[in-house]
């Protein structure tokens, strides 16, 4: 049989990925230039969208480029790529939508892509099992938001997000009305975040070719809490709302958690992973700490995206990397803290955030300078090297390192940090 080989087409769509990358990038940097909220044709540019689209758009032109080469010579990777695109696309539109039927049809979109990504093999029930419940879940989603516009429609006249945001305190036709929205609006995104009890699907899904669960688990998997971020002026004037969604994740999070200390291949571990994160971000979120929730989006979309890609071809099989010994551990998460402090410091310094006046602000330092130390283990989990050889490879690596990473890490957070204080202060 003869089989379609990757063409200019392809590049073609490639080349508008890269291009809405550096778009998203113009929109992030003038917004920390300039912050203000536009609204245009039913998109919407503001602090959380600049940092989500530059997330989606970033992961997205990543994986697009790893996927022509690691499905190179697959059946139906000209089909793959193709669907890729418009999920990425619909990812990117559903991020940045102020339209809410405009935001519905990239909802539905980015699930549809998904579903298509996930049965990419055919002839694996492993893969097409936990895809057909996915789609359920999804189509659950699909109802549960739809009706939440509609009764927006109905009770305050506007299919505008921000109109009805600004109207939300407004008396409506029914006093339930802004209560059910809101419940509504948590279950959608319950579901498409995969938290308790709609998870299961996610950890089931490690049949599907690599990059599609580099993109899920980096930035479709984000949906649910980019879609409560939006709709933050609502849950806080409906506590039950943000009750259940700390309640949900809590759930989550401990749920995930003992699932994946018990994993023993590394997919799955991953796969947990995000569960249990994702219910954090929930908490986060509950706990009305809308800034300390964009970031742990972003910083888990970028550090998932990598994990991923990291595996390449390893079967879902592959066994966990063994645990560092306890000392060594405790050594490379306090050079990465070490790493962190200068950065957080230095990124206070640019943007005005103020930790040490601040308890929740000093809350989230401690969870960003702890992160860092995590992310630092991983790194030296990835390499081969006995107990001496990775304490010597993390003196060198601090030695030679500390400048880049600290600066870098440094312009990444004061950014985020800043677009976030933002953002909040204008809700």
């Amino acid at each position: 049989m003869q089989h379609h080989r990757v063409g200019l087409s392809e590049y073609v769509l490639f080349a508008l990925l890269i291009g809405l990358a550096g778009l998203s990038l113009v929109m992030f940097i003038s917004q920390i230039i300039a912050p203000q909220t536009l609204l245009v044709a039913g998109l919407v540019i503001d602090r959380l969208s600049a940092a989500i689209a530059l997330l989606v758009a970033s992961v997205g032109v990543v994986v697009f480029r790893f996927s022509l080469r690691y499905l190179d010579g697959e059946p139906g990777q000209v089909r793959f790529l193709h669907w890729l695109f418009l999920t990425i696309l619909a990812a990117y539109l559903l991020m940045i939508a102020a339209n809410l039927l405009l935001l519905f049809a990239a909802w539905a979109m980015a699930s549809t892509g998904l579903h298509n990504l996930l049965t990419f093999y055919q002839n694996r029930a492993e893969a097409l099992r936990p895809a057909r419940k996915k789609f359920l879940i999804s189509r659950l989603g699909d109802i549960v938001l739809l009706s939440a516009i509609f009764l927006i429609w109905n009770q305050w006249g506007t299919l505008n997000l921000y109109t009805f945001l600004e109207q939300v305190n407004e008396p409506a036709t029914w006093a339930a009305a802004p209560s059910v929205v809101a419940m509504l609006i948590v279950v959608a995104a319950l579901t498409k975040s995969a938290q308790f009890p709609f998870h299961s699907w996610l950890p089931e899904t490690m049949e599907s070719p690599t990059p599609v669960s580099a993109l899920m688990h980096a930035g479709i998997i984000n949906a649910g809490g980019v879609l409560v971020l939006r709709f933050a002026p609502l849950l806080v004037v409906v506590p039950a709302a943000l009750f259940n969604l700390a309640l949900v994740g809590t759930i989550t999070t401990v749920l995930g958690l003992l699932a994946m200390w018990s994993q023993t291949n590394i997919k799955r571990t991953l796969a947990w992973s995000t569960v249990s994160q994702m219910g954090f971000m929930m908490i986060q979120i509950g706990l009305a700490a809308f800034p300390a929730a964009l970031l742990h989006i972003v910083g888990h979309g970028f550090y998932k995206a990598w994990s991923f890609l990291r595996t390449g071809d390893l079967p879902p099989s592959t066994p966990a990397t063994a645990p560092l010994a306890p000392a060594l551990a405790l050594v490379l998460l306090l050079v990465g803290v070490v790493v962190a402090v200068p950065a957080i410091l230095l990124a206070s310094m640019i943007t005005g955030f103020d930790p040490l006046h601040s308890p929740g602000e000093l809350a989230l330092t401690a969870i960003v300078a702890l992160a860092m130390g995590h992310v630092w283990i991983a790194f030296f989990r990835a390499r081969p090297a006995t107990g001496s050889n990775a304490l010597a490879a993390a003196g060198g690596a601090l030695l030679t390192t500390f400048l880049a990473v600290s600066g870098a890490f440094a312009l990444y957070t004061g950014a985020l940090l800043y677009l976030a204080r933002c953002w909040a202060r204008s809700h």
